[in-house]
């Protein structure tokens, strides 16, 4: 566990006595960032011994100063970045750190800080300390002021009292006027849990009619450290200005503010604080790695020889897996499928803003449907079935589900193709989202004239292309991935890019879920079944006309696995007519085999 001061410039070396008096307080090591704008991420230790000239200022000012702060076993790091935020927080990670502690408040700072300290404030899931003590200097308080705004201020009593100042300076709470049940709640809590330093907590009550800043201002004496709670951040602002407000009226009263905000405080940066944590649990890529992964997804993303052969032997083992109905041949076309690594490179490139492998995944995205479509739908115009099966069937109906399960892929395989232990797992992500088959079955099912399954697949494709490029994207971004540098928002053609995408999923989500609901109305999620071949069709209506008041309500097959075989549904509104039964279905073995169990069902219509 270690202690993390952050240095911006200059202006914030003398908050290098105060970090070191608490990280010894406080047991902790204590480890100093310079921080930069640059290429990045790059974070090495530098130490005295291995200053040159082409050292940064900050760096050797820094190393100069930390002998006289009387740190122990302090460490220096260069840290650079494009996004100075993320870089920070990436630091915090690797060194353990517990503690964060920051110089300035956000409204004076100017260059590469500005915007940086308050997101951090807000974001950073470790305890953070944000110091102003421009107009002290490096000298120790001779006393904490803590306002206790709302009646909190536990966590800033907790820390002035763990060794904030040197010589135990008393800790003083002015009690909230308005909370004073809470303000002594909370005072006496802190002091119970800094019982060595109880002697030297003294809680202030205003008078009656005065305010809670009002009584600070009144307190305040040269040589104070006001430390304001971040219990909850919103308070903050109006808090700050009260303490500008005074300063500039008592110039001649010098006093530091802090902030000082817990890793479990409330507030509207506890979601951002709960990311934080959570990302702390992804592996860091380092430098070569993400070289490494820009070059698979630069190499796999573009049209090539390699690319085009397996497209083609793809798409065919699928159609041909398709059309007999073999969901094992659909699943050996799903792994020999390259589309996958396209669409993950697209989101790989929306992340960096690289507009050339962009275009180049798009075109070989462009060539894989155009390809897919059209040996697919060869197959289908040769093949001597002139039904669909159930396995193209299938892929006529998708729902919402199937866009959730896309987008669980495309975050799986980005995850995957970003850290080669995990290489091997891209077979099952090829097999969860199936991209060549969908396209497969619209190709077969325009062949075979059945528009309405031919939209239903292509829909199915679009729901996978778009669910995996964003969530590829998504994980790409989480992994850190991104170049823009620090100010400057992404590229026109990015933002256009999703925003086109995000429309895209709305607009294949509104049938995706119209499909859901009337699948769950009508009990069924995917087709089991399968109509007759046309022919046998044709010739068992026309046995049924024949017949006044019979009429046929179904005639279907199913799959093996799920099986009744052949069967017929008649509806009569009077008995039967003799030999029907027996006809229909002798007629029905003739054309399907001996193999294939077959029933016929009369149902009576009522009135």
């Amino acid at each position: 566990m270690s202690m993390i001061l952050v240095l911006f410039d200059d202006a914030d070396l003398p908050t290098l006595p105060w970090a070191a008096r608490l990280s010894t307080a406080l047991g902790r090591p204590l480890r100093v960032l310079c921080m930069g704008p640059g290429d990045g991420p790059l974070r090495q230790r530098v130490t005295a011994e291995q200053v040159d000239a082409e050292t940064p200022p900050l760096v050797r000012a820094a190393l100069e100063q930390l002998p006289e702060a009387g740190a122990k076993d302090p460490q220096v790091y260069d840290c650079r970045g494009h996004e100075l935020r993320r870089a920070v927080l990436d630091a915090a990670r690797d060194l353990e750190a517990t503690d964060l502690m920051l110089a300035v408040p956000e409204e004076d700072r100017e260059g590469p800080a500005r915007g940086v300290i308050a997101r951090l404030l807000r974001s950073a899931p470790e305890d953070v300390l944000l110091l102003d003590v421009a107009a002290m200097g490096d000298g120790p308080p001779q006393r904490i002021l803590v306002p206790q705004s709302g009646g909190g201020g536990r966590h800033a009593m907790q820390l002035a009292a763990r060794g904030l100042g040197a010589g135990d300076p008393p800790v003083v709470a002015v009690a909230d006027p308005k909370r004073m049940p809470r303000s002594r709640r909370s005072f006496g809590r802190a002091r119970e849990h800094a019982a060595s330093a109880g002697e030297r907590f003294e809680q202030v009550v205003p008078p009656e009619g005065q305010g809670l800043f009002d009584a600070v201002a009144g307190s305040i004496a040269a040589g104070d450290l006001v430390l304001l709670d971040a219990e909850d951040p919103r308070g903050l602002p109006r808090a700050r200005t009260a303490l500008r407000t005074l300063r500039k009226d008592r110039p001649e009263t010098p006093f530091a503010v802090g902030v000082a905000r817990s890793a479990e405080a409330g507030g509207p940066g506890r979601l951002a604080r709960l990311t934080e944590r959570v990302r702390m649990q992804v592996p860091v890529l380092s430098r070569e790695q993400r070289k490494d992964l820009h070059e698979r997804m630069s190499t796999g993303g573009r049209v090539s020889a390699d690319f085009v052969v397996m497209l083609t032997l793809s798409a065919a083992i699928a159609a041909l897996g398709l059309v007999q109905n073999s969901a094992a041949v659909v699943i050996g076309a799903m792994l020999v499928a390259p589309l996958m690594t396209p669409l993950v490179a697209a989101g790989m490139s929306l992340v960096q803003g690289n507009l050339l492998m962009f275009r180049q995944a798009l075109r070989a995205m462009g060539l894989g449907v155009v390809g897919a479509v059209a040996v697919s739908a060869a197959v289908g115009a040769v093949a001597p079935w002139g039904d669909l099966s159930a396995q193209v069937l299938a892929r006529g109906a998708p729902n919402i589900f199937d866009l959730v399960i896309a987008a669980f892929s495309g975050m799986a395989a980005a995850y995957a193709l970003a850290r080669p232990g995990l290489a091997g797992t891209l077979v099952g992500v090829a097999i969860a989202v199936a991209l060549v088959p969908p396209l497969s079955a619209t190709g077969i099912a325009a062949a075979k004239g059945e528009s309405a399954v031919a939209i239903g697949a292509g829909l199915l494709f679009a729901t996978n292309f778009l669910a995996i490029v964003l969530g590829a994207a998504m994980v790409f971004r989480f992994f850190g991935l991104q170049v823009s540098r620090q100010g400057e928002d992404a590229p026109r053609w990015v933002r256009g890019v999703l925003a086109s995408l995000a429309v895209g999923i709305v607009a294949t989500g509104v049938p995706l879920a119209h499909n859901l609901v009337t699948q769950t109305r009508t009990g069924v999620d995917r087709p089991y079944a399968r109509p007759l071949p046309r022919g046998l069709r044709q010739q068992v209506a026309e046995r049924v006309e024949r017949e006044a008041g019979v009429r046929i309500f179904s005639m279907s097959q199913s799959d093996p696995e799920h099986g009744f075989g052949a069967e017929v549904v008649l509806l009569t509104r009077g008995p039967v007519p003799p030999g029907l039964v027996a006809e229909v279905e002798e007629m029905v073995r003739e054309a399907m085999g001996p193999g294939m169990g077959v029933r016929v069902v009369v149902l009576r219509e009522e009135g």
